[in-house]
């Protein structure tokens, strides 16, 4: 899956924005604008995609959230 689409699926979950923004370092309202369109996908840094996708990699198979 590329980070793109992992990133997407993430911020479509049902992952609260303060798990997320907790574990990653990423600002709670940085993730709230992602998820409503408030600031593009295409313009977050190479350093919080990775950030987004580490997330997604280590708890994607995890079943505390899911894709809704």
């Amino acid at each position: 899956m590329k980070l793109r689409d992992k990133i997407q699926a993430l911020l479509d979950s049902d992952a609260t924005s303060y798990a997320i923004a907790k574990e990653t370092g990423i600002s709670n309202s940085t993730i709230v604008e992602l998820r409503h369109g408030k600031r593009k996908l295409s313009n977050i840094s190479l350093k919080v995609a990775e950030r987004l996708g580490e997330y997604y990699d280590s708890h994607s198979e995890d079943r505390s959230w899911r894709i809704r």
